[in-house]
């Protein structure tokens, strides 16, 4: 995105709202100048962008009435201060679209992004070197002395990093090092770990006008693979959208994100009169998007939605992605130690109803650590639900053995806890075996 200092502050945008959002604190028009440049690249609204300024100083520089401070420039760089980072780090993100929905849940396990990339450009090198460095796509580190060089397309660039130790980001290939280089030449990351996180939404335009709503999968990298979401909470997400010309079916889903990704948390992207339609309990049950299922029809949509897979050279059948409505009959909320989850640990929850059985459900380690999967509400609202409280479960819809018969297990990605629906869990007390004294 481009823009210039004329364009960034005009009538239209005072008119829309900025007006308000500035006079009443009588904000210096360098600063407002860039609360609306801010407000544009991260698709906000001026007035909660001068709020999180105001806020800023008054935590940094303890600046509770901006009035008081009668130095323009110092109120500018402050301004600078919280919102230049944006810039750098969504300086490629031009080609981001807005989408909006909620999430939903979260995958279990990480896999590194570049795993197959590494693979086919050190592939690539051993076939021909001078095309894979020449094509921009590997380096080749050599010593330089004390201090390691690459030998990138554009010739031998010095480094600065000893000789004496790996190089960094090396790729070690027979006895050579090689690494995955930047646009300028220079060494770049090996890995990129990511999760992906479930979001039931689509591109704004096409979900306001259309009512468009299907799943996606935001593939959540570096840092950002274990961040904090708020499940079934509407929100805004920039996104990269699916390439146009993809061809696999399961990447046509996929929505790339950058490293300043952070879900803006509103309902605001509908008209007033339709927001309680993104309710979970309306949002998450909807036809449209196929997802709901009732409890007692988990086993009709294991055998009609079934598929088969080859893994390891055997074939694994595996059921749908569903959200489905229980009761919660047991539940553990400490982690149990697991050897076969990623995170090492993961949580037990029994669903029951009055017309099916117990619909054992195991929840993922990183749906603990990252999705509070055992609270209800959000913020100051928020409380810990206690057993025969009524949850909406997100995750991958089995079968498992019990006592000779199948029945239906879900390996849970996430849970919302409807506050309307929920009992408090009492809490606190001694827990101490003294009690018992």
């Amino acid at each position: 995105m481009s823009w210039n200092e004329q364009d960034e502050y005009t009538e239209a945008e005072a008119s829309n709202g900025f007006a308000e959002a500035t006079t009443a604190v009588a904000l210096p028009t360098g600063v407002a100048q860039r609360i609306v440049a801010y407000a544009e690249r991260t698709n906000k609204n001026a007035e909660e962008v001068k709020k999180e300024y105001l806020a800023y100083i008054a935590k940094e520089y303890g600046v509770n009435d901006i009035s008081t401070e009668t130095d323009e420039d110092i109120l500018i760089d402050w301004a600078e201060q919280i919102f230049v980072q944006t810039r750098k780090q969504t300086g490629g993100s031009s080609n981001t679209s807005m989408w909006v929905g909620s999430f939903v849940g979260v995958a279990d396990r990480k896999k590194d992004r570049l795993q197959n990339i590494v693979r086919s450009n050190v592939a690539l090198y051993n076939k021909d070197p001078a095309e894979a460095i020449g094509l921009g796509r590997v380096g080749l580190f050599e010593k330089q002395g004390d201090v390691w060089a690459i030998n990138n397309k554009d010739g031998l660039t010095a480094l600065t990093n000893s000789s004496s130790e790996d190089p960094p980001h090396g790729i070690k290939n027979g006895d050579e090092w090689l690494c995955l280089v930047t646009r300028k030449g220079l060494p770049s990351p090996q890995t990129r770990m990511g999760r992906y996180a479930y979001f039931l939404g689509g591109e704004e335009k096409d979900f306001v006008s259309n009512n468009a709503v299907s799943l996606w999968k935001v593939d959540l990298t570096n840092e950002n693979a274990d961040m904090s979401l708020d499940i079934g909470r509407p929100c805004k997400i920039s996104v990269v959208p699916p390439r146009e010309n993809t061809t696999s079916e399961y990447f046509k889903t996929v929505l790339g994100t950058y490293d300043d990704f952070s879900p803006n948390y509103t309902d605001e992207f509908l008209p007033e009169q339709f927001r309680s339609l993104l309710k979970p309990a309306n949002y998450w049950t909807m036809a449209d998007h196929e997802l709901f299922t009732p409890i007692d029809g988990l086993e009709e949509a294991f055998e009609n939605k079934k598929e088969r897979t080859e893994i390891g050279g055997r074939q694994v059948t595996y059921g749908p992605l569903v959200v489905t409505k229980g009761t919660v009959n047991r539940m553990s909320t400490e982690p149990r130690d697991s050897e076969y989850d990623p995170e090492g640990f993961n949580y037990n929850m029994t669903l029951s109803s009055t017309i099916v059985g117990d619909i054992d459900c195991w929840i993922a380690g990183a749906v603990g650590v990252m999705c509070d999967p055992f609270t209800s509400g959000w913020g100051d609202d928020a409380f810990d639900y206690a057993e025969k409280s009524t949850v909406y479960v997100f995750g991958r819809l089995g079968m498992k053995d019990r006592d000779g018969l199948l029945t239906p297990k879900i390996s849970v990605m996430g849970i919302y806890a409807d506050p309307r629906r929920c009992r408090k869990r009492a809490t606190g007390g001694d827990t101490g075996t003294s009690q018992f004294e």
